[in-house]
């Protein structure tokens, strides 16, 4: 997997970047709020169970959704995302935490990893198996001079 890194500086900036070919979002780690609040929810549970106005802080969960859940994703201008797209659902049993750093990337692959997109801030680091698809951004206007300056800077 070959990877770029630049700046980016804005979350529609990233929708532009997102292959829309490949309907499968996997968002790791998702953190719907900046800031440790509390905040009011519905908490809809597989049993069945609602809660009601339950307050919630420090919220983490993975999220599977689609293009156009990313689209209201990326709308809320979180900081920091960590998004994979995938050729198909992540299974049930595929949790990236229990993964060996050293084989990540082969074992998401064989579970039809496309890209993986990490958003650190100011920060977008676009890893794919698809050398024609970083070259597309490394030629698109908005982001070659930006990967240029960040490659002399490292």
């Amino acid at each position: 997997m070959k990877e770029i890194i630049f700046d980016i500086n804005s979350n529609e900036e990233i929708w532009e970047l997102i292959d829309k070919s490949v309907n499968n979002i996997f968002i790791h780690k998702f953190w719907p709020t900046e800031v440790i609040h509390w905040w009011k929810t519905d908490l809809k549970f597989e049993t069945g169970l609602v809660l009601k106005d339950s307050l919630v802080r420090g919220m983490e969960f993975d999220l599977q959704t689609d293009l156009n859940g990313l689209k209201q994703i990326l709308e809320m201008n979180t900081n920091q995302l960590r998004i994979y797209q995938f050729d198909k659902p992540v299974p049930d049993t595929l949790r990236l935490e229990h993964l060996p750093e050293d084989s990540k990337f082969k074992i998401l692959k064989q579970n039809g990893l496309r890209h993986f997109f990490w958003v650190d801030f100011e920060f977008m680091t676009v890893s794919s198996f698809d050398d024609e698809f970083l070259k597309a951004i490394e030629r698109n206007p908005l982001f070659s001079e930006r990967i240029k300056q960040r490659n002399r800077g490292l």
